[in-house]
Formats: C-alpha cells, sequence, structure tokens
C-alpha cells in the first residue's frame, strides 16, 4: 500500500536528538540518529508548564483545538486548547469572538497575551490580545514534546536486544529493517501516540525499548517461549507508528493513520521486508505478523485478533505494562500538588492515584550510615519465613 499524502511532513524537536558525543559503532547508526536529528532555535516566550494562577501570559502557541461556542444567554465565545512542548492549557476570547475566529481561520499558532486564572481545579487563559503567526515564523521543536532519555542511548540498547535474537530466519531480516536508514530514522522520531503514553517525539523507540526489555525478561522466566518470535514481536510491534502520525508543529494522525491503523501499516512493512529476505518460513511470518495484529489484546480496545499463541498473550502484557507505567508516571509528574496525596481524577481510569508522602531525601552534608558488622541477635533468631527457623527446622510456636 502507498501511503496517503500526509499533512505535512515530519518535522521534529532538534533538543533531545541535537548532535552530541556519539555512542554509535558505525557510520550508518550514526547516519541514522543524524537523520532523527534537526537544529533547535531560541525561547518562544512563556511556557504553558510554568503558567500559575492570577498572573500575566504572554506567549507563542499552537493551536490544537478551536471551537467557537456560545454562552447561556447567547453570546458568542472562542474556546481554544493551546499546546507548547511542556504541555497544554485552555484558553476562552471573550470579545468579538466570531471576527477572531475568521482572522484565524488556517493559521495554527498564535501570539497571545493574557491572564491566568483558576477554574474547575484548572488554569485557563483569558485571552486579551492575540495575532496569528505565519507557519516560516516559528520552529516546531518549540512546541513538540520531546523523549527525556537520550535516543542514542536507546538506539543502542535496542540493537543489544536484537543481537539476543539467534535464530537464522531473523538475521536476515533484522538486517532488512536497520539498514533502511531512512525507516530507522522515522521509527527514532515517532512518536508513540497521541496522547496517553509515550506521546512525544522518539516515544516509539523509547517504548518499543522498553516492551523488549520486558519480553527479554518473561523469556528468562518462561524458557518454554521462543524467545527469537517474542522479541522480535515486540520489536515489530509498532513500527507501523511511523505511517500512523504527523507530528508538524502537533502530533496528529496522518490520514492512512487513521483509516488504516498501525498494526496493518506494520504487517505491510513487514511484508515488503520479508520480501526481500531469501526462503523466508511462511509459518514464521505468519507468526509475526500474528504478534503484531493481536497486541493490543482484544477487538474491544483494537486488536485485529486476539492472541492465540503463548508469545503472543506474553507481548500484549509486556506491551499494556509499559504503556500503562509511562501514563502513570506522567499523571503522577502533573500531580504535583504538596497539600495531597491523592492525584485529581482521572477519567481514563476510573480512579484517583495516591501519590504517597512526600519523600525528602537525605542531605546531601549527612554521613552515609555505617553498615552492622554482623545481625543482631534478635534478628538472627526470627525466622526466614513464616514455619521455618532459620536453620530450616519447622518452627512451631505450640
Amino acid at each position: 500500500m502507498i501511503p496517503l499524502k500526509k499533512q505535512g511532513d515530519p518535522v521534529v524537536s532538534g533538543r533531545p536528538f541535537a548532535r552530541r558525543k556519539s555512542v554509535m559503532k558505525n557510520a550508518e547508526d550514526a547516519q541514522i540518529m543524524a537523520d532523527a536529528s534537526c537544529p533547535s532555535t531560541g525561547d518562544s516566550g512563556q511556557r504553558i508548564a510554568d503558567i500559575q494562577p492570577n498572573q500575566d501570559v504572554a506567549g507563542t502557541f499552537v493551536v490544537e483545538e478551536k471551537q467557537l461556542r456560545t454562552t447561556k444567554n447567547g453570546k458568542p465565545f472562542l474556546s481554544l486548547k493551546l499546546r507548547d512542548k511542556t504541555g497544554s492549557v485552555t484558553a476562552r476570547l471573550w470579545e468579538n469572538a466570531t471576527k477572531a475566529a475568521q482572522t484565524l481561520a488556517g493559521h495554527k499558532v498564535l501570539r497571545i497575551q493574557g491572564r491566568s486564572q483558576e477554574y474547575q481545579n484548572e488554569i485557563q487563559i483569558h485571552i486579551q490580545h492575540m495575532e496569528p503567526v505565519p507557519r516560516d515564523a516559528v520552529d516546531p521543536s518549540d512546541f513538540l514534546p520531546v523523549c527525556p532519555k537520550d535516543p542514542h542511548a536507546l538506539w543502542k540498547a535496542l540493537k543489544g536486544l536484537l543481537q539476543k535474537v539467534h535464530k537464522k530466519p531473523y538475521g536476515e531480516l533484522i538486517r532488512a529493517f536497520v539498514s533502511d536508514k531512512a525507516l530507522m530514522a522515522a521509527f527514532c522520531k515517532a512518536p508513540a501516540a497521541k496522547n496517553v503514553h509515550h506521546a512525544y517525539v522518539g516515544g516509539l523507540l523509547e517504548h518499543t525499548v522498553g516492551v523488549m526489555h520486558l519480553c527479554a525478561l518473561i523469556g528468562t522466566q518462561y524458557p518454554s517461549l521462543d524467545q527469537d518470535l517474542l522479541l522480535m514481536g515486540a520489536f515489530l510491534h509498532d513500527m507501523g507508528k511511523v505511517h500512523e502520525f504527523t507530528y508538524d508543529l502537533v502530533i496528529d494522525y496522518s490520514d492512512v493513520g487513521r483509516l488504516v491503523g498501525h498494526m496493518v501499516l506494520g504487517v505491510e512493512i513487514l511484508n515488503a521486508k520479508i520480501a526481500m529476505c531469501k526462503d523466508f518460513p511462511e509459518e514464521t511470518a505468519v507468526l509475526l505478523k500474528h504478534l503484531i495484529l493481536s497486541h493490543h489484546g482484544e477487538p474491544q480496545f483494537g486488536a485485529v485478533q486476539s492472541p492465540m499463541t503463548r508469545e503472543a498473550f506474553a507481548l500484549h502484557l509486556a506491551d499494556d505494562l509499559d504503556a500503562k507505567m509511562n501514563s502513570l508516571d506522567d499523571i503522577l509528574a502533573k500531580n504535583d500538588d504538596p497539600d495531597s496525596l491523592w492525584t485529581a481524577y482521572q477519567s481514563l481510569y476510573g480512579r484517583y492515584f495516591y501519590k504517597g508522602p512526600r519523600q525528602d531525601g537525605p542531605s546531601s552534608d549527612a554521613p552515609d550510615p555505617e553498615p552492622p558488622s554482623a545481625p543482631c541477635r534478635e534478628v538472627r533468631q526470627l525466622p526466614l519465613w513464616p514455619g521455618v527457623t532459620e536453620k530450616g527446622r519447622a518452627h512451631d510456636d505450640a
């Protein structure tokens, strides 16, 4: 399938992909990471993450959503969702809303001045002045969220995990993928999602490495699994996301991403690479496709097929765990109210999350505690687990 025309070529942030001391072992790796980079520019004004209630706001932001609405009294107002690389915020324009909406048609970037306020426990900006900014006058790296981890280290980890795959038919397939510099550069840049988990430039690489690490551990715990098949499935499971998303100013779905989806796109990429391999086993190809098509678990969660092999079950669980842990980390980071042990209600999960008491680290001036020379007598006399003493004899309180 030839992908439909995307909504602009992907442009990504340069800061985490800026050229730094390389950890690549060869020129091909260095070229892939260079293709995944772009230069960064200067400051675009106030950051959304820094906005507090009851302060003046001035900055340049991307318009992620725009809606002309009316109050209960029938007065029109403009509702905007503004975004930069640090987050998003709701903004309202109450005066001349209809005319402003017409002026903004076709523009994705705004320079605004206004005043922040708290409404229903969320920051909202009351816009006092705004003007459109030409697209070519801004750098997308000022607006796109980016992976917090070093992409060079992630790429090195990915290649190390692929080296754990030993069976003969996979070697040629791995080379077909890794030697495709354009595909791998896109793979290193792409987000893993628009929202929820790893929703930033470089998120797909980070998520894939996380899932592969989990699958490697699962394979160690359950040696009867086909560990090579499982690791290859982890590497390939989200490969179609290189075509599913666009990331010019904001992360969004491409046309082909909405119409086809990353699982089918991933199978098509796999088919093209298998065609480059000599005598690739048909059964192995089918099992790899099943891993891609079933990794969401059940059809109600987007899976094309339910998992029907042990490896497919394992991959689904690893994928789900890595996605949820990243999502929860983000929720906890954004709910940093020191006066509350709980997050705000999370509608996606249908619950609050407990943050726990604030952990104040030890003073940097405090000396390290000295370890005991030997366990105290009270500790030595404790059973190792209920019913067994240190010497391994049955323990009977009677």
